[in-house]
């Protein structure tokens, strides 16, 4: 089973992929907080699924029990193999923090990433309007933890970067050639010239991480910048690191299930429990997103943030609300 970015009633979704013509080849997306287009070109970045859609589904059943309460694993123990195929650099990092989190942790996410036998890499070399993986570390090139990758220097141009022993059997097998100086060199200068764009989107990381420790305790702060934010939870639903899952059973007439469904801190119902409301105003939920992602991942996913970089909250972001610029604000205001 190949998985990857795919063209599917002119939207771009990660999903399974039939041949070669589904693949976003000849499109190119114009992306701005809270703006995407798609267009004809051949610069593709991402859309708002990512491959957490098959590693962690947005809604997935853990059990199924039968009106003579026999109980069974909803769990399909016989997952096909999967590659996944045009994977970006920010999209590698996302699966390496979940990894180091739901790994072992959660069945679904085991089950479905033990089935990834190949990961293939596509290279940025020329972000989009959101993207500030730079920032982060997390691109525009892979460096490690995948198979094979490969950079589109123009329409008629590839260049391959194999891994591992597979990466190296797929270089093989397609019989390439070695890659002219001239276009190493045009590939590392357009990599220096991506990267230089994306550093000048936000602050530096450092900068970043010792304003947000000092943000804590400023409530007016956090609640000036969160008071164009609804709560919609749209940047929880479209990050490929969060993965936060509540429990929901349901009571069918031939049986009843239990689901995992995703959940978003940002929305209101996220902080409801038996009892009350453990973040009840908005601002309270907007900055722990913002914390989660840069100060507590990293004791969770072993110093890997929370977020890679890849823009899609500003973009589907209803109310275009950027998150770069938050972060550069928590650093003029605190620092």
């Amino acid at each position: 089973m190949l998985l990857g970015y795919a063209l599917v009633d002119n939207t771009v979704e990660f999903s399974e992929t039939k041949s070669l013509t589904d693949l976003p080849l000849r499109v190119s997306d114009i992306q701005g907080p809270g703006y995407y287009e798609l267009r004809e070109g051949f610069r593709f970045r991402h859309g708002f699924s990512s491959p957490k859609w098959y590693l962690l589904p947005p809604e997935h059943r853990l059990l199924v029990v039968t009106p003579s309460y026999e109980a069974s694993d909803a769990l399909n123990s016989s997952e096909r193999r999967a590659v996944l195929f045009g994977a970006k650099p920010c999209d590698l990092r996302a699966i390496t923090v979940l990894d180091k989190i739901l790994l072992g942790k959660h069945p679904i996410y085991t089950l479905k990433r033990r089935s990834v036998v190949g990961i293939i890499v596509e290279e940025c070399l020329e972000p989009g309007n959101t993207c500030f993986c730079a920032v982060v570390g997390s691109g525009p090139t892979a460096t490690s933890n995948f198979d094979l990758a490969y950079a589109r220097l123009d329409e008629n141009t590839v260049l391959f970067k194999p891994l591992s022993k597979l990466g190296y059997e797929l270089v093989e097998a397609l019989s390439l050639r070695e890659a002219a100086r001239e276009h190493v060199e045009a590939y590392y200068s357009a990599v220096e010239r991506a990267t230089s764009t994306m550093l000048k989107r936000a602050p530096s990381l450092r900068e970043v991480v010792r304003a947000l420790e000092k943000s804590i305790n400023s409530e007016e702060l956090w609640r000036s910048l969160s008071e164009e934010c609804t709560g919609c939870g749209n940047c929880n639903y479209v990050c490929p690191t969060c993965f936060c899952t509540e429990i929901v059973d349901r009571v069918e007439e031939t049986r009843s299930t239990r689901v995992a469904l995703w959940a978003g801190c940002l929305t209101y119902t996220y902080g409801l429990v038996a009892g009350g409301h453990f973040r009840r105003e908005l601002y309270t939920r907007y900055r722990h997103f913002i914390l989660h992602k840069f100060l507590f991942y990293p004791r969770q996913a072993e110093g890997l943030l929370g977020c890679v970089g890849c823009g899609r909250c500003i973009t589907w972001c209803p109310l275009g609300l950027d998150l770069r610029e938050a972060l550069s604000r928590v650093v003029r205001e605190v620092e």
